[in-house]
């Protein structure tokens, strides 16, 4: 009995590996459920930007990038940043994560998508490389490092905006 039960076990994992081998990620994921029920309870619809900000917002997109950005930064500088410095950086990457959001729901392309909220950015960008300077580092050299860094946080903001704004299981 307990030899066909394996089998059977096996046979429904099976479906959870792909072809080359690699764990798939995609499961269920409980607490999209919780935030959507959040957000309606907002009176936020699936289908609006808004609805898809909160829902990003839940799963603290913009956070995660840019403590990224800021861990590599000191790790580059070898220090901790300053109030102005991490103010600048703060604004930038809330910048790029709001531009990438509002150019998701209508992306046909999402690395163009993503490369037009860099380019929407650039104010806070040249704010971010005026503390750069005033470190008495190159600003050009820190931006043409960070900017894949950047390009690949909005690319997945686009992605997970599309993922959510029609809600869980759409």
């Amino acid at each position: 009995m307990r030899i066909p039960a394996l089998a059977l076990c096996s046979i429904m994992l099976a479906g959870c590996v792909s072809d080359d081998g690699d764990v798939v990620t995609e499961t269920l994921n409980v607490t999209a459920y919780e935030d959507d029920a959040h957000c309606k309870s907002l009176l936020l619809r699936p289908g609006e930007l808004v609805y898809a900000q909160c829902r990003l917002a839940m799963e603290q997109t913009y956070l995660k990038n840019y403590n990224t950005r800021k861990a590599a930064i000191e790790a580059e500088t070898g220090a901790p940043i300053s109030e102005s410095f991490e103010r600048a950086l703060r604004t930038d990457a809330f910048c790029n994560y709001d531009e990438s959001m509002k150019v998701a729901p209508n992306a046909f392309d999402e690395a163009v998508a993503a490369n037009l909220a860099y380019a929407n950015c650039e104010q806070t960008r040249s704010a971010l490389e005026q503390e750069i300077a005033a470190l008495g580092r190159d600003p050009m050299t820190f931006t043409l490092g960070e900017q894949p860094t950047v390009l690949k946080h909005n690319l997945e903001t686009i992605r997970e905006t599309k993922s959510v704004i029609n809600g869980p299981g759409a």
